[in-house]
């Protein structure tokens, strides 16, 4: 129904009205001359409706032949907008000037978005496009898309394919990330298992090699619990690589230090706002310039207008500045003690998760400064390889260097 409206405002339609006469015959007649008309109405002997301006001409020879008097009540549409404005120059070089502008604009790059990526941020690779000459307001003639792909994939690591498609003044990147293989380890290489933090052995699993410790042994840090060397019943030494589980509790420790001066920033209530237009990569102020003084806070917000859906080819960034004052502030060592059990219970969550089998925790205040202090029992496998040095003699022979002499 719009482009049926749109299309009548664009040719330009009319409402006229008929009085006196034969009506009946005179709507007959443009109906017979397939006269188009719409919105017609009868009403206090007069009929009125809406034809177009081709139409209306023809009307009046029938008119005529009806004896009925037509007159344009109305106009509507482009042809006497034109008419109405036609001594105006200036905007008919606005008009030119509009049209001209999004011809332009339609040249250059507005909207960047990256589709395909589940473990790579979107702004590592829209950075990566920017150093490559692909941002907001680029122009799409100097875009080569095949030779960006190939250098995408070079420059952003993890990325096993990338393509650019561009249509109107939308770039997509699309993109696929590489399936990294597990690490593969050279079991032909020999190694021990060692303990990588100090602790007391609760379940050991060994898969291959020789246990030199048992459940319920201590040990440090580096010491060699499974021995990747072997000897048989006739003597002979074979060298493996062991492989173990070794679950230990190891004792951990964690600190906290809440100072009971603390500096509190308090609002003014002062807040300056600044906007800014970015158009083209360049930033333009929407202000008039003054200085800032005092210590304040800077909330920044960049957006891209939108109109009727579609992204406007700028940006719009508004800042605001709040002010505010320091002040020293004496909390209690209750209000000390929550604030560092909150941020103890942070760290402990964030190191080790559920694997605390104790906790101790002990506060003191020292030289005005509260100290919370967690001793804690936690479980974690403490095995790790480490391969065994092998040289071949044979291989060292051949490469030893033989003096002139023969010696």
């Amino acid at each position: 129904m719009f482009i049926i409206f749109f299309l009548r405002w664009l040719r330009g339609h009319i409402r006229f009205s008929a009085r006196s006469g034969s009506i009946e015959r005179f709507i007959n007649l443009c109906a017979y001359h397939h006269i188009p008309s719409w919105e017609c109405r009868r009403s206090d002997g007069a009929f009125s409706g809406c034809t177009t301006v081709s139409g209306y001409r023809r009307m009046h020879r029938l008119a005529r032949k009806a004896g009925v008097v037509t007159r344009v009540t109305e106009r509507y549409g482009l042809p006497f907008l034109i008419h109405r404005y036609r001594k105006r120059l200036g905007i008919l070089i606005g008009v030119l000037f509009f049209a001209l502008f999004l011809t332009v604009m339609q040249q250059f790059i507005w909207v960047i978005r990256v589709e395909g990526n589940e473990q790579i941020d979107s702004r590592i690779l829209t950075n990566a496009l920017a150093d490559l000459g692909v941002h907001r307001g680029s122009f799409k003639g100097r875009i080569d898309a095949g030779v960006l792909r190939e250098e995408l994939v070079i420059r952003v690591d993890g990325l096993a394919w990338a393509a650019l498609n561009i249509r109107g003044t939308t770039a997509t990147l699309l993109v696929r990330e590489r399936v990294r293989p597990p690490e593969k380890i050279d079991t032909d290489v020999p190694a021990n298992v060692v303990a990588a933090r100090d602790g007391q052995i609760k379940r050991l699993e060994v898969t291959d090699g020789r246990s030199l410790l048992r459940v319920g042994d201590t040990v440090r840090e580096g010491e060699i619990i499974v021995s990747g060397v072997n000897e048989d019943r006739w003597g002979m030494t074979h060298l493996v690589r062991a492989n173990a589980r070794v679950i230990a509790h190891i004792p951990e420790s964690l600190k906290i230090e809440v100072p009971l001066v603390q500096e509190e920033y308090v609002l003014t209530g002062e807040i300056k706002k600044r906007r800014y237009l970015e158009l083209f990569g360049v930033r333009l102020p929407l202000f008039l310039y003054c200085g800032l003084e005092g210590d304040y806070k800077l909330e920044r917000i960049t957006r891209s207008p939108k109109l009727f859906g579609l992204e406007l080819p700028f940006l719009i960034t508004r800042e605001n500045y709040l002010f505010y004052e320091t002040r020293l502030e004496e909390i209690s060592p209750e209000s000390a003690l929550r604030i560092a059990e909150r941020a103890l219970r942070r760290q402990e969550t964030e190191n080790w998760g559920d694997t605390i089998l104790s906790a101790d925790r002990s506060a003191e205040v020292v030289d005005g400064v509260l100290c919370l202090t967690g001793r804690y029992l936690i479980e974690q496998d403490i095995a790790r390889q480490v391969e065994i040095p092998v040289f071949d003699k044979q291989e060292q022979k051949k490469t030893s260097h033989k003096r002139e002499g023969g010696y």
